[in-house]
């Protein structure tokens, strides 16, 4: 299969969201979210393997490698930009991997709208688009109402790991982060061992260093007498 084998299901006009062939479909400019019934993670996967959430997939080499090296988790990899949908669903689909979904959308309003309490046991955000210029920085994903957000999905003692080759961005990520127990915050000109990437690997040619920051999420359950 090619990535051009994949056709975006609907026109922008008739848009709605959409589960067809293990990829979700979250529509844009869309304010019906909550009347679509998204599935168990069971009705997904069909088991209750803990579940990782990639948020900012690209072209998918980063998290396929994983979904190929764990088979043991469950993985889903969100993608905004359709054309780098196609390419994680024609890979997932040459490779046979049924622990990989995809998530064609923008990924605070998959978690916002979509993802219920504790569903999650990690996220990864790798080399998000940094959005350099100061007046373009509020588009950037690892803010507030994100931040919020992963807390309320992920488990307690789940991990988010953020990477960037962006000092602003990285700073920034560190002060979001703040009341997450704080695993590792380095930096580093490799990677090794964490996985490879497009972006990684372009901006490893150019000497970049990275930023890798990874949380732990410490939340604390009230329990009445």
């Amino acid at each position: 299969m090619k990535p051009k084998d994949l056709k975006c299901p609907y026109s922008f006009e008739a848009r709605h969201p959409l589960l067809k062939d293990g990829v979700f479909y979250v529509p844009a400019y869309y304010q019906e979210h909550a009347a679509f019934a998204f599935p168990s993670w069971i009705e997904i996967f069909g088991n209750e393997n803990p579940v990782m959430v990639e948020f900012c997939s690209g072209n998918g080499a980063w998290i396929i490698e994983k979904a190929q090296m764990h088979p043991e988790k469950n993985w889903i990899a969100v993608e905004k930009q359709f054309k780098r949908v196609r390419k994680i669903y024609s890979k997932r689909h040459n490779l046979g991997l049924s622990n990989l979904f995809i998530v064609s959308g923008e990924a605070l309003t998959f978690v916002k709208n979509y993802l219920k309490e504790d569903c999650i046991e990690g996220s990864f955000v790798n080399f998000p688009d940094p959005w350099p210029k100061d007046r373009h920085a509020k588009h950037r994903l690892i803010q507030e109402e994100f931040v919020s957000e992963l807390k309320r999905v992920m488990n307690a003692g789940g991990s988010s790991v953020f990477v960037t080759d962006h000092a602003d961005y990285a700073e920034q990520m560190q002060r979001m982060m703040e009341g997450w127990k704080a695993l590792f915050e380095r930096a580093e000109s490799t990677l090794e061992g964490y996985g490879g990437s497009y972006f990684q690997t372009l901006w490893r040619s150019l000497g970049r260093t990275f930023f890798y920051l990874e949380y732990c999420n410490e939340k604390v359950y009230a329990h009445s007498s």
